[in-house]
């Protein structure tokens, strides 16, 4: 009951830190479609502080006490890191465009509620908040703490499923449930392969950029002009996903003088 617990808390830790945090900028800023996303910002900023203690802390018990080479990359880790930043992307077009295919939108009404508000604001917000801190806070909570917890009770592939449920239902719709959840599993398997949480993050900010790109440009509209269109670039972005998946790991195991940026 208490490993189940301490994986639990820290994610009800974030959720109070942040209601708590837009109940006070209720008072200087209310919710308005103008500033929502300025809100998720604020509050995404906010609780990296706390989730890094958490992170830190549980290093620590680890015996993996935290230094400058958690946080640097040699050239070789920032080529991987830089491998599964595209192979997010890719995969993220691709697994939408299943969900597309598939209508699942059309059983959640609450999501279709959330993409009204979304992309709201200026992109360079937008970029700022959705493609950078959201993913540098979910992925330090569910990679980088549930993940890991989960890990030391259960095993790689248990953590790995674990901290991807508990990824997808606290989005609290079926479209985001579903397409966060098996997004999170690759996330983990990410996180696991190279050991660094920069990977799954790359790969995070990768795929809500597409969304964003997707959303607010017509960059990728050529893949919903036809139901085979979107067929045939559909299993290429997967083939691509997983091709790259494939160098980075590749890519990483090679032996060689490597040096640190």
């Amino acid at each position: 009951m208490m490993r189940a617990w301490n994986l639990i808390y820290p994610v009800g830790i974030y959720f109070v830190v942040t209601a708590v945090l837009l109940f006070l900028l209720d008072f200087v800023l209310p919710d308005t479609k103008g500033s929502h996303l300025f809100r998720q910002g604020i509050t995404s900023l906010s609780v990296l502080p706390f989730l890094y203690s958490f992170y830190r802390q549980d290093s620590f018990w680890r015996g993996e006490p935290l230094g400058k080479k958690e946080f640097l990359l040699t050239k070789r880790e920032a080529g991987t890191v830089f491998l599964l930043f595209l192979a997010g992307g890719c995969f993220a077009l691709a697994w939408n465009n299943v969900l597309s295919m598939v209508h699942i939108s059309d059983y959640s009404v609450s999501y279709n509620r959330i993409r009204e508000t979304f992309y709201v604001g200026k992109f360079f917000m937008e970029f700022c908040v959705v493609c950078l801190l959201a993913p540098m806070a979910e992925e330090l909570l569910y990679r980088g703490i549930v993940y890991k917890r989960a890990k030391d009770w259960l095993g790689i592939w248990p953590g790995i499923i674990v901290s991807a449920v508990m990824f997808g239902l606290v989005h609290m719709n079926l479209v985001q449930f579903v397409y966060a959840g098996v997004f999170g599993i690759f996330l983990g398997l990410f996180v696991e392969k190279t050991g660094k949480l920069h990977s799954a993050i790359a790969a995070h900010a990768a795929a809500n950029l597409t969304s964003l790109l997707r959303g607010e440009t017509e960059l990728f509209s050529f893949m919903d002009k036809s139901l085979p269109v979107m067929v045939i670039m559909t299993a290429l972005l997967f083939l691509l996903a997983a091709g790259l998946v494939f160098g980075a790991l590749h890519f990483l195991s090679k032996g060689g003088r490597d040096y640190i940026l």
